[in-house]
């Protein structure tokens, strides 16, 4: 159950990580994690959530409207370039309320700001 248990509390506290950041961050090897995000989906505990480029990991206690902001922020993280692009509207008070919610977000916002910034 020690994969389990880190598995859930990693996405509860740092929510939408993809797979292979999963793996990187918890260093479970691949078959072990594939079978406990599956499980853990099957079981309701996490969903998937896939807007845009990759399928990223959610507790099932984070509201789908916030999912939605943090999956936004982590992948304009690994992309500045495709801000022009959302595939949903970031309402700014639930950006205001995931990045006070959840300090990785806050850091993935500031990197995010960064990048866009240097590209100007």
């Amino acid at each position: 159950m020690v994969y389990y248990e880190a598995v859930v509390e990693y996405i509860r506290r740092c929510p939408g990580p993809y797979f292979r950041e999963l793996t990187r961050e918890l260093g479970i090897p691949v078959g072990t994690l594939q079978y406990w995000l599956g499980r853990l989906v099957e079981w309701g505990e996490l969903y998937l959530l896939n807007l845009w480029r990759r399928p990223r990991y959610f507790h099932a206690a984070t509201p789908r409207e916030e999912a939605e902001v943090i999956y936004i922020v982590r992948e304009l993280k690994l992309s500045p370039a495709l801000a022009s692009d959302l595939p949903v509207e970031v309402r700014p008070h639930l950006l205001r309320a995931v990045v006070e919610k959840y300090p990785c977000v806050r850091q993935d916002l500031v990197e995010v700001f960064i990048a866009m910034f240097s590209q100007l």
